[in-house]
């Protein structure tokens, strides 16, 4: 019987290899043995296993086993269909109470809170309208997430309140759990807001990038004043004591990709619980970087993949949350079939009650896919995302990343290809160069016996 090779690939991780099942998110340690035998083989067509000397015959079955091998039969066998929206229960909703901020950071994609539309607040009864409908719309599922976002949510704490308020007696009625967290700039907590979300368990991220003069320079206020001193006071109030994970969210201009080690080092000081670092969105031309400054953010991600690794050895995590989320990823196999969950049980709301498949595709007309009158159109959503997908699928089936990544950000997507005119897959290298950090990473703790941190961050993965 002949057999075919499936798609995969071997990262060399130090004396050793590991071997990369594309298909499904496999990854497999493997001696020097068999990854000669893979590098000798692996250009062949078709091989049938009996005709193969016993050594390499050996080697060859487990491959088979791993299913980097296939039978012509199950080589031919049509990829699963993909997922349609309408067949997907609503479970998350992005509730943008505030199309509104104090703050006019350098790199806001939302134009200063407002979307590019006038400044608005949601209403209270709106909010909890919302709510509602993501409790009647999640059918059997247990398990349902709310966000509640901006520009910045704490100008509209009526809405927070009536939402979070409605969350729980709805929650309570159906019997569902009602997930909730709530993103902000910080410059308005104060002890009574506070209060209120710690009893009512709302998960919260803050937006602060780093050392004072980094995070000033990215996130000055109307009158063009720096916002990390107003932030600090009751940021410890909120860490302490908090009954859920306090996380910063860090976004970065390419010109400070340099300063990724110093920024976590600085955020986890202050007692965050988890840092996030992003780069920001290129919404302007100015915001696109140089291949010289990709290289300098994958080599800080790269610096940052050793020392947790160095940490973990020591039997200790670190709070980066961009390598937590990948390594659960990698260790619970979980591949992906669409990009992210924008359209496919997940939308966003914004101040007048429209509905559209992600928060940051907010106030693009010709991404509004319903709103809380009418409900959610099926047919808007799948043209929207057949829109924002366009070409990708021939790109990204030649890939190995594909199951890791499908295709990528569809709003960051949107900003290069349509807003910048660049050409599609202009963001995949460093996509795809930090995919194999983190696998790299996963295999060398697999390597020193780190078994109980991974079982750990699966937990995470599978949440």
């Amino acid at each position: 019987m002949n057999h075919l090779w499936a798609d995969h690939r071997v990262f060399a991780v130090g004396d050793s290899a590991i071997l990369f099942g594309v298909d499904h998110a496999s990854l497999f340690s493997i001696d020097a043995e068999t990854r000669e035998v893979i590098q000798r083989l692996g250009t062949q067509q078709s091989l049938n296993l009996n005709e193969t000397v016993q050594q390499d015959r050996e080697i060859l079955a487990a491959l088979r086993d791993a299913r980097i091998l296939l039978t012509e039969e199950e080589a031919k066998r049509p990829a699963p269909e993909l997922p349609h929206p309408q067949g997907i229960p609503l479970v998350t909703m992005v509730l943008e109470v505030a199309q509104d901020c104090n703050l006019r950071c350098t790199y806001c994609y939302a134009e200063g809170g407002a979307y590019g539309g006038d400044r608005r607040l949601l209403t209270p009864q709106m909010a909890r309208k919302a709510v509602r409908l993501l409790i009647q719309e999640a059918g059997d599922r247990e398990l349902v997430t709310l966000v509640l976002f901006g520009g910045e949510p704490l100008l509209n704490m009526p809405a927070i309140e009536a939402a979070v308020e409605e969350a729980e007696l709805r929650g309570q009625e159906t019997g569902k759990r009602v997930q909730m967290s709530l993103t902000t700039n910080g410059t308005l907590l104060n002890p009574k807001i506070i209060s209120f979300l710690q009893q009512n368990r709302v998960a919260v991220s803050v937006s602060l990038d780093g050392p004072p003069d980094l995070h000033d320079a990215n996130r000055p206020d109307a009158a063009g004043q720096g916002s990390y001193a107003r932030i600090l006071p009751n940021l410890k109030r909120l860490l302490k004591n908090s009954p859920a994970p306090v996380a910063a969210r860090v976004t970065l201009t390419p010109d400070q990709w340099g300063r990724i080690e110093e920024v976590l080092d600085h955020l986890s000081g202050l007692g965050f619980h988890e840092v996030g670092i992003a780069p920001a969105s290129p919404i302007t031309n100015e915001l696109l970087p140089s291949l010289v400054q990709e290289e300098i953010l994958l080599k800080g991600f790269a610096a940052m993949t050793h020392r947790f690794k160095e940490e973990a050895v020591k039997g200790r995590i670190l709070p980066f949350s961009n390598i937590l989320d990948l390594l659960g990823r990698l260790h619970l196999g979980q591949t992906k079939s669409v990009a992210c969950g924008a359209g496919f049980g997940y939308l966003a709301v914004d101040a007048e009650g429209n509905f559209f498949p992600c928060h940051r595709l907010a106030g693009e007309e010709m991404f509004q896919v319903g709103d809380l009158d009418t409900g959610a159109d099926m047919q808007k959503i799948e043209s929207s995302l057949a829109i924002l997908t366009a070409g990708k699928e021939q790109m990204c089936s030649d890939c190995w990343a594909r199951t890791l990544c499908t295709g990528g950000c569809h709003y960051e997507n949107h900003l290069r290809e349509s807003k910048l005119g660049l050409p599609p897959g202009s963001s995949c290298y460093f996509i795809r160069s930090w995919l194999q950090l983190g696998i790299e990473l996963y295999a060398e703790l697999r390597s020193t016996g780190a078994d109980s941190l991974l079982e750990r961050l699966e937990k995470r993965a599978a949440c």
